[in-house]
């Protein structure tokens, strides 16, 4: 028996080779490639989309403030005091209701979109936004009842806000059959007193208007109780803020809101020193118009300021009733006809990205435009 017959028989193995390898990695990168394509396509897709719906849902926040406040402009609580005296209609004082078409530039501080990495930039806003100022009567945010009551004063319990937010002049509204109302005097822990200088409404329809009373009518305890603050003017504008506190150096465009009293004889405001609050971020587009044929022919268009409005207004004669803009005797002239006012308002996404831009190297905001219609409540509803 010889050595070789002791040999186990193998099987023939072998590996692969290295042009077998070569081939199955080109295949493995050719196909991550594409699957990373497609992943990177479907994340871009996916940033883009939860952009759009972000500066969709910033839109909708803003408009909805707005249809709050444009739906009731033109309220005024009490009317005997609140005649149209003390408003001005001239051209460049602080007229009750004025659209201003793109009446200053806002410049925004943020990263350049034409080189991603590269230092902040400082640009106004492609086109001017529009401004919407106007007066009325607004509700303060205090749910009252009624305690007790003098001939002279008011006790109330609260049942949300604080009495601290009441001042003198403020007007008080019993929520009752009577209505009845009347200016505060000063505020006395829960105690209102009335007015020595205004006159006290019930809301009991004479022959020759209202029926005025020297003192407070009887009222159930638990009646509620509204509190108004008279001839306060809204203004509606877009404006630059600083929003990252580690950088305060980057602003982005906000939808404000400002308020504060009508001035006395009309003088322009200085929005400087008024009351502002941010209704919403990242808003860079704001238009306001205004129909009175229910949206077929819009006035502000190619107006280039108030005044111009101001004129195609004055040529108008909706239902056969002229209307004057610059009627001092009728200064309230927007509630003399209903019209409907149209607001635009363009939102942006928070950051420009490379995914939402067309060019290779840059970057792009993703921008929404929603539009707002009302019809407010009050036009068409005369105070005399």
């Amino acid at each position: 028996m010889t050595l070789r017959s002791f040999q186990r028989f193998h099987p023939l193995q072998r590996g692969f080779s290295l042009i077998e390898m070569l081939i199955a990695v080109m295949f493995i990168g050719i196909l991550s490639a594409g699957m990373l394509r497609v992943y990177s396509a479907n994340l871009a897709g996916f940033q883009r989309v939860n952009d759009m719906i972000g500066s969709q849902r910033r839109g909708r926040w803003a408009l909805s403030s707005l249809q709050d406040d444009t739906a009731s402009i033109g309220y005024f609580a009490f009317v005997p005091f609140n005649q149209p005296t003390g408003y001005s209609v001239a051209s460049g004082t602080q007229e009750p209701f004025m659209i201003l078409p793109a009446p200053t530039a806002v410049s925004i501080t943020g990263p350049d979109p034409t080189n991603l990495g590269g230092a902040l930039v400082t640009a106004n806003l492609g086109t001017n936004p529009d401004e919407l100022q106007f007066v009325g009567d607004i509700p303060l945010s205090i749910q009252a009842t009624v305690a007790s009551l003098t001939a002279a004063a008011l006790t109330v319990n609260v049942v949300s806000g604080s009495l601290a937010d009441v001042q003198a002049g403020d007007i008080v509204a019993i929520l009752d059959a009577t209505f009845e109302q009347f200016q505060v005097g000063a505020v006395n822990g829960s105690t209102l007193s009335v007015s020595s200088s205004g006159a006290i409404l019930a809301g009991i329809s004479q022959a020759g208007g209202y029926g005025l009373s020297s003192a407070l009518s009887a009222h159930l305890a638990a009646t509620p109780v509204a509190i108004f603050r008279p001839n306060v003017v809204t203004r509606y504008a877009i404006q630059p803020r600083a929003w990252d506190p580690s950088n305060t150096g980057i602003t982005v465009p906000c939808l404000v809101r400002q308020q504060i009293a009508y001035p006395a004889g009309g003088t322009l405001i200085n929005w400087a020193a008024a009351t502002t609050e941010v209704i919403a971020e990242n808003i860079d587009g704001f238009v306001v118009d205004l129909s009175f044929d229910g949206g077929t022919t819009w006035l502000r268009q190619g107006a280039a300021d108030w005044n111009a409005i101001v004129t195609k207004i004055s040529a108008l004669a909706p239902g056969g009733k002229t209307l004057n803009p610059r009627d001092a005797s009728n200064p309230l002239w927007f509630r003399t006809f209903p019209f409907l006012l149209r607001m635009d308002i363009t939102s942006r996404s928070a950051t420009p990205k490379a995914a939402n831009a067309d060019a290779v190297g840059t970057a792009a905001y993703v921008r929404r435009t929603q539009t707002l219609m009302v019809a407010p409540r009050n036009f068409g509803l005369p105070l005399s």
